[in-house]
């Protein structure tokens, strides 16, 4: 681990101090591993809402001791072991342009201290995965591989949007006042019991809890759901008419309907329980059976579906906001989509999904928690945009967890490195088709 100096105009947040972000990088050690790793894609986790380089750890170290991967994960400015917001900060959030220039910084400083040019493969949890479609459309053909853990639909923007942001910040707020009493460690505890064991052992519960009691966190997190909705501004803009906040009620009902590639049945979090693929269905899907890409009405609205892709930056419409903010057509940071500058190039995201290998596990369970309030038409966008994202891709996939909710996602450790591995030999064989 180490803290990785950033200038001041890298992220704008920063009210253009520089400031250092924290590094973890693990890479083989032995001989073989490190000659295996040269050819390996080197992997990055963009960090999710509320999330830090703790919160993955597991997943890194065995990516690296199973399989010799060089892995990268990093603190964002302000979140986690990274410098806070100054204290002259004007709580301007970050926007996605902000957060992809700072991912940005991170990988090129990591390409310099590894001395490769090999694409990554970027494994994004939650608002990770989002945080990877916007660092994709400002940095193209940067990546290889995208690992889409469950990243937040677009519906967050049209639906859950408002409801999103004002409960997520009252209990930020709520956490904050209340910290002097320690009730927020408590809850942390509690809240954390069922997935901690699923963490490794790099850090230790009391690194992880008294982290996320620190003020920087509640800070953070509340600015952070603003800067998730920049993200997500960015991608819709990014993918245009495709975007799913742009179909009608049919093309998402066929979207959302597509048939995964796998129904898996998997909890390691509750044990070592053996994984099985199902043809189970959670009850908040559409309808009784799924489509396939080779029914009639698929194959009539495929065609057409990809006849809307965006091929060109001059087509992106910058000024669009697709966000249902209280006074629309307000972007949540910034004149332009995404905070980009007016000159900034914003580069369609439908012709660098055709080369990408993608893959995509899609948590399914919407009985309890924070997912029970979603409404009907938002998990039909989640199903959607699955779609979207493998059907634009060559090489993609999409795995549905009928019995897993967003939290349960990312706790199966064994999984998220099997298809991360299985991503890396995919890439490599693409790397092969193309030079013979």
């Amino acid at each position: 681990m180490f803290l990785l100096d950033v200038p001041g105009d890298i992220n704008k947040a920063s009210g253009g101090m520089a400031y250092r972000v924290m590094v973890r990088l693990t890479k083989p050690t032995s001989d073989y591993d490190t000659n295996n790793a040269n050819n390996l894609p080197p992997v990055i986790f963009p960090g999710g809402l509320a999330s830090n380089l703790m919160t993955m750890s597991r997943h890194q170290d065995e990516l690296t001791k199973q399989h010799g991967f060089t892995v990268v994960n990093f603190d964002r400015l302000g979140v986690g072991l990274s410098d806070p917001y100054p204290s002259s900060f004007n709580k301007q959030p970050p926007s996605a342009a902000d957060v992809a220039r700072e991912m940005n910084f991170v990988m090129s400083h990591c390409e310099s201290v590894l001395q490769t040019k090999n694409k990554w493969i970027c494994v994004g949890g939650s608002m990770g995965a989002n945080v990877a479609t916007a660092f994709m459309t400002l940095y193209p053909n940067r990546i290889g591989g995208f690992f889409n853990l469950d990243g937040l639909p677009h519906a967050f923007l049209q639906i859950q949007c408002k409801k999103f942001l004002k409960d997520g910040q009252m209990i930020m707020n709520t956490m904050r006042r209340l910290r002097w009493t320690g009730l927020p460690r408590l809850a942390f505890r509690l809240a954390l019991q069922s997935t901690l064991p699923v963490m490794g052992d790099a850090f230790t519960t009391r690194q992880l809890i008294g982290v996320m009691c620190r003020d920087q966190f509640f800070v953070a997190t509340g600015l952070e759901y603003t800067t998730l909705m920049s993200c997500c501004d960015l991608e819709c803009a990014a993918w245009g008419k495709q975007a799913t906040t742009e179909c009608n009620d049919e093309s998402l009902r066929l979207l959302a309907s597509l048939a995964p590639d796998e129904s898996v049945i998997i909890n390691e979090g509750k044990g070592i329980m053996p994984r099985s693929v199902t043809t189970e269905r959670s009850k908040s899907e559409l309808g009784a059976t799924y489509l396939t890409r080779a029914d009639d009405e698929f194959m009539a609205f495929e065609e057409t579906f990809r006849s809307l892709a965006l091929k060109n930056p001059d087509d992106v419409d910058k000024t669009k906001t697709h966000c249902n903010w209280p006074t629309p057509p307000k972007h949540p940071v910034g004149t332009f989509v995404g905070g980009v500058e007016s000159d900034t190039t914003i580069y369609p995201l439908a012709p660098q999904f055709k080369s990408l290998v993608v893959r995509i596990l899609c948590a399914r369970d919407y009985t309890g928690g924070l997912e029970r309030d979603y409404t009907q038409e938002a998990r039909n966008h989640a199903a959607a945009r699955c779609t979207l994202q493998t059907l634009m891709s060559d090489d993609g996939k999409v795995y549905y967890y009928p019995r897993l909710s967003h939290l349960n996602l990312w706790q199966q450790v064994t999984e998220v490195v099997s298809i991360t591995f299985e991503m890396s030999t995919a890439i490599q064989e693409q790397e092969c088709k193309r030079h013979f």
